[in-house]
């Protein structure tokens, strides 16, 4: 008899409710799925706040493959206490960004970790016979375990090829229906895995880790990008994903295009493109390391949206398509036409972080403040709104530099991004910041930033009253008792409207009230 296997989506949960997001699905669980699938293990996916305190559920399944951030200890914790309450065996898997760090094991009770990308190190360990009985896991590359009460990890295990990825490891579609009001929700597709910004932090590290010039980042050699002398993790210093999922690799049009039907026949209304930087999409040769040239591949781009836009689902407008991250440097015109003549409605979301060029430079970041306002005047010019983000806390921030972000952020909006997204620094594992301490909410100069962005969105919403807007009914709304939450179908904020209505109804509502900077009240004037 096969393992019947429980993976937990824990993403973002936090200390156990999912108070942002609520209306996202990314990648990872279903992709794990698609491996077990592949082995014809039995498996269905959970929100970990559905599972915790369901016993019944539990112990219908034999073991646990939880997928989570870093900032989800406490839930995954709680969860894994519950596992062991509620049964006398059955193994707890955990993967995600949260096993970039090894020591956890010593605060969970968790079995293995998958460091890193995970079908190859999942199928080893289903092919070895990790779920039916006791093995020897010292040998699988990518994992870490505790063993006589101290911590072994394996060799990392090499980066799947783009090949592999897109033909050997399809992620399960058909586990989107574990997904309460999944009609609803943003489901995201895997377009590139890995990140092309190589550049490196110039700030002296907490761990005694300093830049010594050697030029590797700004080499021409793409290979010689990958190297640092001083093991500086690669990318952006707060971010991990070019040291946990390397230089990017592009999954075949086929296999985008044959996910994504398989979701809309089941009945999404809403796909993401998911990627580090969707422009880096077939940019180059590999290892792309370099985040700004060679330009964007503007024809794979072109064949890929096309494919997509072909859809019977897309065609029809009962779909909307959305691209996230772009990084400026390679957000052109061009660009920007290509996008409105395949895609309709999308809008990019592009990540400025620091508005000081000093800051950017130091902390790794690609381009510079202009960049990123010249994208978001190129985009405004075709009728994208685009989203900006900023973070506050961020090692090497001053009075001086968070002054400067101040005024970036209100040049982006005047240059016409839609939102402002504001984060407070958390410190990655697997990042060259990992040692720094988190933002806390009272910093003063998070405060004034805070106080801007909200400022900006909230008078981006005034813009919507009396407008009528496409939307897709989701769940009872938490705060406002005997309403619905109502995701757009196209770019858009959130809205709550009055009565109930099914997952996946697809509503028309007429704005008629700003609640907050990020939600709107309105009335339905159609549905079908």
């Amino acid at each position: 008899m096969s393992s019947r296997i429980l993976v937990v989506d824990a993403l973002s949960a936090g200390t156990g409710i999912r108070r942002s997001s609520r209306d996202s699905i990314g990648c990872g669980p279903r992709t794990v799925c698609g491996v077990l699938e592949k082995h014809n293990l039995v498996c269905k996916i959970t929100r970990i706040e559905d599972a915790l305190g369901k016993n019944t559920l539990l112990r219908k399944f034999d073991h646990l493959a939880i997928s989570a951030m870093t900032m989800d200890v406490p839930v995954v914790e709680k969860l894994s206490k519950l596992w062991h309450r509620s049964r006398n065996s059955g193994k707890i898997v955990l993967g995600g960004p949260i096993a970039s760090n090894p020591s956890i094991l010593k605060d969970l009770s968790v079995d293995i970790l998958v460091i890193g990308e995970g079908e190859a190190t999942i199928e080893e360990l289903i092919l070895r016979g990790y779920f039916e009985e006791t093995i020897d896991v010292s040998d699988i590359s990518g994992c870490a375990h505790l063993a006589d009460g101290q911590i072994h990890v394996t060799p990392p295990r090499p980066f799947v090829s783009a090949l592999v990825l897109s033909q050997e490891y399809p992620p399960s579609t058909t586990r989107i229906i574990d997904y309460q009001a999944y009609q609803a929700c943003k489901v995201y597709v895997e377009v590139t895995r890995g990140c092309s910004n190589f550049k490196r932090t110039t700030l002296p590290l907490l761990n005694g880790q300093q830049c010594s010039d050697c030029g590797n980042c700004d080499s021409e050699n793409p290979n010689a990008r990958l190297t640092c002398p001083e093991n500086i993790p690669p990318g952006c210093g707060f971010c991990s994903v070019p040291s946990t999922w390397g230089p990017p690799r592009s999954r075949s049009v086929a296999a985008i295009t044959q996910e994504i039907k398989e979701l809309l026949d089941l009945g999404v209304h809403r796909i993401v493109l998911e990627s580090p930087g969707f422009l880096d999409y077939m940019r180059g040769r590999e290892p792309l390391t370099n985040p700004c040239h060679p330009p964007a591949n503007l024809k794979a781009i072109t064949t890929l949206l096309e494919e997509i836009n072909a859809l019977p689902q897309v065609a029809d407008r009962e779909v909307h398509i959305a691209i996230e991250n772009m990084k400026a440097c390679l957000f052109t015109e061009a660009v920007a036409e290509t996008l409105v003549r395949t895609i309709p409605d999308t809008s990019p979301n592009i990540g400025l972080e620091t508005g000081s060029e000093s800051h950017m430079q130091q902390i790794g970041k690609c381009g510079t403040p202009s960049d990123v306002v010249s994208a978001v005047q190129i985009a405004a010019r075709f009728g994208m709104k685009p989203f900006v983000y900023f973070i506050y806390g961020l090692p090497g921030e001053t009075p001086e530099s968070a002054k400067e972000s101040l005024s970036i952020m209100k040049a982006v909006s005047e240059a016409g991004a839609e939102r402002i997204i504001l984060y407070g620094f958390r410190a990655l594992p697997g990042s060259a910041f990992a040692e720094y301490p988190d933002a806390f909410m009272s910093d003063d100069l998070g405060a004034i930033l805070r106080k801007e962005a909200e400022r900006i969105n909230r008078q981006k919403k005034e813009d919507y009253l009396d407008t009528v807007m496409q939307g897709v009914a989701a769940e009872p709304s938490w705060g406002h008792h005997g309403y619905t939450m109502i995701y757009p179908l196209a770019e858009g904020p959130i809205m709550t409207v009055h009565g109930g209505y099914s997952p996946g109804t697809l509503v028309s509502v007429r704005i008629i009230k700003v609640l907050s900077d990020g939600l709107l009240e309105g009335e339905v004037v159609a549905n079908k």
